[in-house]
């Protein structure tokens, strides 16, 4: 048995906890025992911890008592450059203890892909990988041609179980959140300044329709919403699990002008199309394709989000066949078992093990 530890920096965030106990049980399968250190678990986590975690003070001096203690041969490193250990502990590992080891992440800071400095320590432990895990099949377009044979791919996607919302259900969802429009748009995490929100803001106000609601879902840690006021907008705060699914289900249209990321996979998996601006380098943009499960309009565009929007929204027709469209889409490319086949073949060519 092949013993694998995950370095998941910071603490363990609730989406990833059923990935890697779905991921755990996966690598099994093919002779690699999976764990995973970080600094904790984020709080309030609804999820069953089903994979082998140790909690410890990341550190380089933590790490490497960790990898003797466990005897492990194999290193994942889901770590970014603002951590100081990372560096020091892929040397260490790499050279010292002659462990293998394995880059997870986007290849670049897709936040600004000139960053120099950082992205050429980016590089550096890129060269020293036995192996690299990418979220998305675009981002190997930021690596040098030289390293593209040991590069793989893992779909950045969740685990998840919800079952779909029965039959009939859908004006029992609204009515419980007081939503009395028609046809609703649905926007679901974060409010944060960088996913423009105003710029959905100034679409949905154009509409001037009393016929379609903003149903406005998640923390709101930037007050974006302060400014967000009118008719049938529907500010509901954070809610999660099976009644945040539910909600996705009952609304007709997502949109999330900027930084799309995992809001995509949870959308396209109750169906709904999405509408986004151009200008992010999001992984997960990966799962759209214009014109078939959603639409990319050009960035500050307010013309052609409020065009599309209300193309899908009066078009029953084209919705629903977009709508089959997002739903094909995750249930090929954003399965879980594609994230974890990418991962095992990482492995297997890390370690030179058949797969």
């Amino acid at each position: 048995m092949i013993r694998v530890l995950l370095i998941n920096q910071d603490k363990i965030p609730h989406y990833r906890v059923p990935i890697y106990g779905y991921l755990g049980k996966f690598l099994l399968n093919f002779g690699f025992e999976f764990m995973v250190a970080s600094n904790g678990i984020q709080a309030g986590n609804p999820h069953p911890i089903e994979f082998q975690h140790s909690e410890i003070n990341l550190s380089v001096l933590s790490l490497v008592r960790l990898i003797s203690k466990w005897q492990i041969d194999v290193i994942i490193f889901w770590v970014n450059m603002k951590h100081l250990y990372l560096l020091p502990t892929c040397l260490i590992a790499k050279v010292l203890l002659r462990k293998k080891i394995i880059y997870w992440g986007h290849g670049r800071d897709l936040a600004d892909v000139k960053a120099k400095i950082k992205n050429l320590v980016y590089a550096v432990q890129q060269a020293l990988s036995d192996s690299i895990i990418l979220y998305a099949e675009h981002l190997k377009k930021y690596l040098p041609r030289c390293i593209q044979g040991k590069v793989f791919v893992a779909n950045n996607t969740l685990y998840l179980s919800y079952p779909g919302l029965p039959p009939g259900d859908r004006e029992k969802v609204l009515k419980e959140y007081h939503i009395h429009t028609n046809k609703n748009i649905i926007c679901v995490g974060r409010m944060q300044k960088r996913k423009r929100l105003n710029h959905l803001a100034a679409a949905f106000e154009s509409m001037n329709r009393p016929d379609i609601g903003l149903i406005l879902v998640g923390p709101d840690p930037e007050r974006i919403l302060d400014k967000m006021n009118g008719n049938n907008i529907y500010k509901l705060g954070p809610i999660y699990g099976e009644k945040k699914f539910d909600l996705l289900s009952a609304a007709d249209v997502c949109c999330l002008p900027g930084a799309v990321g995992l809001s995509i996979v949870d959308a396209f998996y109750c169906g709904l199309p999405l509408v986004t601006e151009d200008g992010d380098e999001s992984p997960e943009i990966g799962y759209l394709r214009d014109g078939e499960n959603g639409f990319i309009v050009s960035k500050g565009n307010i013309l052609e989000m409020t065009q599309k929007l209300l193309l899908l929204i009066d078009n029953d027709a084209l919705r629903l066949r977009f709508s089959k469209e997002a739903k094909t889409e995750i249930e090929k490319n954003g399965n879980i078992n594609q994230l974890c086949s990418g991962f095992k073949d990482a492995l297997c060519f890390a370690t030179r093990q058949s797969g």
